[in-house]
């Protein structure tokens, strides 16, 4: 290990006074010397061990032992202790022998307590009571005496509860005692006086003969108003122009049309439909429903009183031009609409004319329950997913419908509704008018519907459809009919963050300058018609708004006993956002048990994050962990667990963290488990087909289901609707496996590079997202700083090109390598490599490079390499040895790059993150960068998750440490490393998504600098691995970013290198170019900007 990583300074003396403090639970007093260490040694050791330090004596400094409860459950505890009688005291004290203190098993770590933390709680509660009684005259002279209140909470309890109970502060003068520097320096640092300043707590001025004038805030339970949300999470309105709303009438697109020319169809071909009927895309298995006509279906006076209202929004000011032969026809849109694509402010919100008018719109709802009703009872599957999604803001009279399309003597032309909600059907009616013809005619089914006054269709607006000809046009027709729907896009992200922004607001508004005097605020609760959403007083403000939003969305369909999927890109703080929903869940139902699925690599990280918000008030009384750092403490849990299943104990609820692995044994071990709630992290690895995590999941009967991840699209569009699929049982009902596949087959054709399928690719592209919309909540954009990527292509040295001839690494050959043939991928890295690795033989590679150094075994396996090669293996282990570095060096054109790289941002003093897929490729990274001098740390899958957390905080502390090298499928997850701003992927895999989350290590919230990412790339095996990785990266960006986009041809890409604005980097580009391996091969041959291996087509 480098020496950079051990901790300095820390003297034996203070470790053992710490020891005692922490497993006895005694406080010590020490005194900075020689042998103790100096105040800044003393902080931070103290801080580290989670200890509490006072700054008394004079020139002394008192540590304590960590309290054991969460600031809210101490300060509810010495509220009652202090408000009851000496009966009720006792029985308190004795109840805290009966509870779990979780925070405590958390902060022993190792250490083996000596004392109940029930003791220590016992004798701050017996403080505070004191501190309470004493008379003013003596508060002041308790400061001197007492450590407790020079440490939060504790203080901060003491002074709101003399204020309650004998109405004056009294705060102690701190100005009498004053603390070093470093001292207030730590204590800000401390978790919860940190939390406590971010909610703005204890405000007191105590001025001489009482009280302040303002009234304090309570440190726990009273925030203000102004820091309940990040600034950027409230609406922002102008209230001189708060009612002045762009009119957009007139932007609204609802057709596709899919010619230049207007197509009009005539009833010839076409059956006319008159009777009841119920119509399929086809017969057989797997068909689906794609219109029900129901004749006479709403009473004639309903429609016309409608009518009187709806044809009020008929305007030619609008964009239909194109399905009424070139003129815009007699239209208008009542309800909502998503104006996503207009630089507007509020983008999702009621049109125009709804805005004018909503007092007439009561005339409407009588039709409009109607045609709710009839959907219910004939499309019932497609009523329900619809009633799931649409959002309950956007409901019109509390039906399943957004937006109204009314249209007046509009024959309209061959096209297909866009932006509707595929998993559901338009719902068409005349409601007023006399005319003859004018069907409406479904180009696939071959059928015509008669459509009079009263007459309603259900069908899917996505086949294409028109109306026929008008019989006997010349005597002056009428017709209004009405289309129902719901529009996707206000299931958007925008709209959803939007939506939050705008219930803060009212939020703030409702308090006023009322401060918030709970520890949890439901914040949903401005609006009735939304489902409770509590959310931690102080955490409120470290939501950002994607994620609010993003809690809003899943709590709503959760409400709604339906799933979801939260397709948030890495780094935007996924974990956090299924915390806070299972801290709400638990606040409504506190005997619920919620089920988390994770990786088990990522297991710690969940742990790490539910500490790490506990100090904004996320407190989970029973969450249990399976991460292999204390299996003792777990199957004490499950012990616990089991006797409350037996009813033993009274029912608490648990969240179980676990990895799939163990699903199963978890399972048979409790045959009654049912959870209210299953989470699972990183879940495209549900959609895989055949999974047998699927089916042990299935049985535990639990519909809300919500699934975590970055990428829900891995290799093929199958997953996405398996993954779909399984949040919501209902969608297959209604997009049947084949037709899926159908769209998807169009999408990867155009994919893979036939430009002939782009439009039938555009149609299944609008057609998947508009169907998943309402299920998915995608978030894939971000505000971080800028991403520079860069594919280096590497030249090969002419070992390198001897052994690729020998292993026949032509461009023929290499298409037919499997994925598991990783020769090419170490002989890339180096020769040395290659060698050890077709030798077995990486240990001497570890431990000196040499190959005398071998067991015998290993010297037998290394005599099957030709003489030749045995000869390089030890001619390469002597350059390291002698530190001939340049020369071992440029016989691997990669190896040359990085290490060019690697010295570039050591000089620039920044930190570089390389990622490898294979060991041998880390230890030779490893080795080479040590004898360069360079500190490096490497962290592998099988490291333990201790040392990973070291590696963090090193990183993140440690100046001298540069580089960190690491897994790249498996020390990726659960892993944050931002102070790095330079990423290298020295080595990819054929999905790209594994490089996406290596990425994302750097690449997340709290980067601060701009990232640059070196994508190393062989001119032989990588660019095939690139070829499978682009064609992914296409069909993800068709189908979450709204992107038509393909594979961009070898001609298509071009080397930046020469055009690059950045100077520095141009400059370095050119230094790499003019680099030569042992052959005179050029080091680096091109440089490509990554984005550019997709293409969007227009």
């Amino acid at each position: 290990m480098p020496s950079g990583l051990t901790r300095a300074n820390t003297s034996t003396e203070l470790e053992s006074i710490l020891d005692i403090v922490q497993s006895s639970g005694e406080i010590a007093v020490v005194f900075t010397s020689p042998s103790i260490g100096d105040l800044e040694t003393i902080t931070s050791e103290t801080q580290r061990r989670q200890l509490r330090i006072a700054g008394i004596p004079r020139g002394g400094y008192t540590i304590l032992p960590a309290i054991p409860l969460y600031d809210d459950e101490l300060l509810q505890m010495c509220e009652r202790y202090t408000a009851a009688s000496e009966h009720e005291k006792v029985e308190i004290r004795n109840s805290l022998y009966m509870r779990e203190y979780p925070l405590f098993a958390y902060s022993m770590r190792n250490q083996r307590a000596l004392f109940h933390p029930a003791d220590y709680v016992s004798r701050i509660l017996q403080f505070c009571f004191h501190y309470v009684q004493v008379p003013d005259e003596d508060v002041l002279s308790l400061q001197d005496r007492s450590p407790f209140l020079h440490i939060s909470p504790v203080k901060e309890i003491c002074v709101h509860l003399r204020l309650i109970v004998r109405g004056t502060p009294a705060a102690p003068d701190e100005s009498e005692s004053p603390v070093p520097e470093q001292l207030h320096f730590h204590a800000e640092s401390d978790a919860e006086k940190l939390a406590a300043e971010r909610a703005h707590a204890l405000s007191i001025a105590a001025s001489s003969g009482g009280a302040s004038e303002t009234e304090p805030l309570s440190l726990f339970t009273g925030v203000a108003p102004s820091a309940l949300f990040q600034k950027g999470a409230v609406e922002e309105v102008d209230l001189d122009t708060e009612e002045t709303v762009e009119d957009l009438t007139g932007e609204e697109t609802v057709d596709a049309v899919h010619s230049f020319h207007s197509e009009y169809l005539t009833l010839s071909g076409f059956e006319l439909v008159t009777k009841a009927s119920i119509f399929y895309d086809h017969e057989g298995e797997g068909q689906r429903v794609v219109a029900v006509y129901i004749p006479g279906g709403v009473p004639k006076d309903t429609c016309r009183a409608a009518a009187a209202v709806l044809e009020l929004a008929v305007t030619k000011k609008n964009l239909r031009a194109a399905t009424n032969g070139g003129l815009p026809p007699d239209t208008g849109i009542v309800g909502y609409y998503d104006y996503l694509t207009n630089p507007t402010q509020h983008k999702c919100r009621e049109t125009e004319f709804s805005r004018r008018n909503w007092g007439l719109f009561s005339q409407s709802e009588s039709l409009l329950k109607h045609l709710d009703k009839l959907y219910s009872q004939l499309a019932p599957t497609h009523h329900h997913l619809q009633r799931v999604a649409i959002p309950s803001q956007y409901q019109l009279c509390g039906t399943v419908f957004s937006t109204i399309t009314v249209n007046r003597n509009f024959r309209t032309a061959v096209h297909t509704d866009k932006g509707d909600f595929r998993s559901g059907l338009g719902v068409l009616s005349v409601i007023n008018g006399e005319f003859e013809g004018c069907h409406l005619a479904i180009k696939s089914l071959k059928k015509a519907f008669q459509l009079k006054v009263g007459d309603v269709l259900l069908f899917d607006t996505s086949l294409e459809h028109g109306n026929t000809e008008v019989v006997h046009p010349e005597n002056h027709w009428q017709r209004t009919s009405i289309v129902c729907y719901l529009r996707t896009g206000l299931m958007s992200s925008v709209c959803e963050m939007e939506r939050r922004k705008h219930l803060n607001r009212l939020i703030l508004q409702q308090l006023l300058n009322t401060e918030i005097r709970h520890t949890t605020v439901n914040i949903n609760e401005v609006d009735s018609s939304l489902p409770p959403l509590f959310v931690p007083t102080r955490l409120a403000s470290q939501l950002a708004p994607v994620q609010l939003a993003a809690l809003g969305f899943i709590v709503e369909r959760t409400n709604k006993q339906s799933g979801c999927v939260v397709a948030m890109t890495m780094g935007l703080g996924k974990t956090l956002v299924a915390l806070t929903l299972c801290f709400s869940h638990l606040h409504l139902a506190p005997q619920a048990d919620i089920l988390i699925l994770t990786p088990k690599p990522i297991i710690s990280h969940w742990v790490d994050e539910k500490n790490k918000w506990g100090m904004y008030g996320l407190h989970f009384p029973h969450f249990v962990a399976s991460d292999g750092l204390n299996s003792l403490e777990f199957e004490q849990q499950l012990l616990e667990y089991e006797r409350q299943k037996n009813n033993e104990k009274p029912k608490a609820g648990h969240v179980f963290v676990i990895n799939s692995e163990y699903l199963a044994g978890f399972l048979r071990r409790f045959r009654r488990f049912t959870p209210f709630l299953i989470i699972v992290d990183e879940g495209h690895r549900v959609a895989a087909k055949g999974n047998k995590l699927t089916e042990s999941l299935d049985r535990l009967r639990c519909n809300l289901r919500v699934v975590l991840s970055g990428t829900p699209l891995q290799n093929d569009a199958s997953e996405l609707y398996r993954l779909v699929g399984w949040v919501n049982k209902g969608v297959s009902k209604v997009l049947p496996p084949k037709r899926f596949q159908e769209l998807a087959n169009s999408i990867n054709q155009f994919v893979e590079g036939d430009d002939g399928a782009f439009y039938n690719a555009v149609m299944a592209q609008e057609y998947i997202q508009d169907w998943m919309r309402g299920f998915v909540f995608r978030e894939m954009e971000n505000d971080l700083p800028p991403l520079h990527d860069y594919l280096l292509v590497c030249g090969s040295s002419n070992v390198q090109r001897e052994y690729e001839e020998k292993l026949g690494l032509t461009e023929t050959a290499m298409t037919a390598l499997r994925a598991t043939e990783h020769r090419p991928h170490h002989l890339s890295t180096h020769p040395a490599c290659y060698l050890a690795f077709i030798s077995n033989c990486y240990q001497s590679m570890v431990s000196g490079w040499t190959v005398r150094a071998q067991s015998n075994t290993s010297r037998l396996r290394t005599t099957q390499l030709e003489e030749i090669d045995a000869m390089r293996l030890e001619q390469y282990a002597q350059m390291i040895e002698n530190e001939q570095l340049d020369a071992f060096i440029n016989v691997s054109g990669k190896m040359r790059v990085l290490v060019d790289i690697v010295l570039r941002v050591q000089a620039r003093k920044e930190k570089l993150i390389i990622f490898s897929l294979y060991v041998g490729s880390q230890d030779l990274i490893h080795r080479t960068l040590t004898a360069l001098r360079v500190c490096t740390f490497t962290v592998r899958g099988r490291d333990s998750q201790d040392r990973r957390r070291r590696a963090m905080h090193e990183f993140s502390e440690n100046k001298d440490l540069t580089v960190l090298v690491l897994s790249t499928k498996i020390a990726a997850y659960g892993l944050e490393f931002t102070a790095a701003n330079h990423v290298v992927l020295f080595d990819s895999w054929w999905n790209p998504q594994a490089d996406a989350q290596a990425i994302a290590r750097a690449y997340r919230r709290n980067q601060r600098k701009p990232v640059t990412v070196y994508r190393l790339i062989s001119a032989t095996e990588n660019k095939f691995v690139l070829r499978s990785q682009t064609r992914k990266i296409a069909l993800f960006k068709c189908i979450f970013h709204k992107r038509t986009t393909r594979q961009a041809l070898p001609s298509e890409l071009e080397d930046c290198s020469a055009n690059e604005t950045d100077n520095e980097r141009r400059d370095f580009w050119a230094k790499l170019k003019a680099t030569h391996l042992v052959g005179d091969t050029r080091a680096l041959l091109n440089v490509y900007r990554y984005q550019e291996s997709v293409r969007e087509s227009q």
